[in-house]
């Protein structure tokens, strides 16, 4: 019976001792992992109603501006303006594709090959007219997606240039470009946090028809 008590406390000293040499070895929880709640944004989606009566500006831009027609060469300069006009915005944190110029590349490529995609619908705006002294500072992209509904896929104005009225006159070319092929409704979409946007686009005419969230990836 001695013998088997020595026994049990030499073991009780052993753990003891083995303890000592590594605190917490068994402890010390492991971390539970939470997960992250997922975060969403309030996007409206707005259409503009064309009627018979209805009376489009005629966009005045400021001096020095142009419009610069659709062209394929200039594929890659609204893939640029998309990614510098968007990365830093409400927008790239939905649309990652925004934060990174190659998949705006490919965006871009995906839209001119799409069948309802409208070349008159889809500008550029440059500033200045010497070749070698001028700046794309603005973009949009037109959709024909039935005979009488257009949509507006992306309007971009780079930030140092937003204020001056450009996509005031970029949007309003744009629209009455879908008049010419009459189209009755054009829609766009547009995060309901840019609230400089939305009151252009109610300026112009458009009204909030419909709410949704999209999910917001850092």
């Amino acid at each position: 019976m001695q013998a088997f008590c020595k026994r049990i406390r030499k073991k009780n000293v052993e753990r003891r001792f083995f303890y000592r040499e590594i605190p917490g070895s068994f402890f010390i929880p492991k971390p539970v992992k939470y997960p992250m709640p997922i975060q969403y944004i309030k996007r409206l989606n707005m259409v503009f109603d064309f009627t018979d009566d209805t009376f489009l500006a005629i966009p005045e831009l400021p001096p020095e501006f142009r419009y610069v027609a659709w062209n394929p060469s200039m594929l890659e300069v609204h893939a640029d303006i998309k990614h510098r006009g968007f990365r830093n915005d409400f927008d790239s944190r939905i649309f990652p594709t925004f934060r990174d110029y190659n998949r705006c590349v490919t965006l871009m490529k995906s839209i001119s090959e799409n069948p309802s995609f409208l070349p008159d619908a889809t500008l550029l705006i440059a500033n200045g007219y010497e070749d070698n002294l001028f700046e794309y500072v603005a973009c949009i992209q037109g959709m024909r997606l039935s005979d009488e509904v257009g949509a507006v896929q992306n309007i971009a104005v780079l930030p140092d240039y937003r204020g001056r009225g450009i996509g005031r006159a970029l949007l309003l070319q744009a629209l009455r470009e879908f008049r010419k092929y009459k189209v009755r409704r054009v829609t766009l979409e547009v995060t309901a946090d840019n609230i400089p946007a939305i009151k252009l686009y109610t300026r112009i005419g458009f009204k909030t028809f419909n709410v949704r969230f999209l999910q917001i990836f850092e």
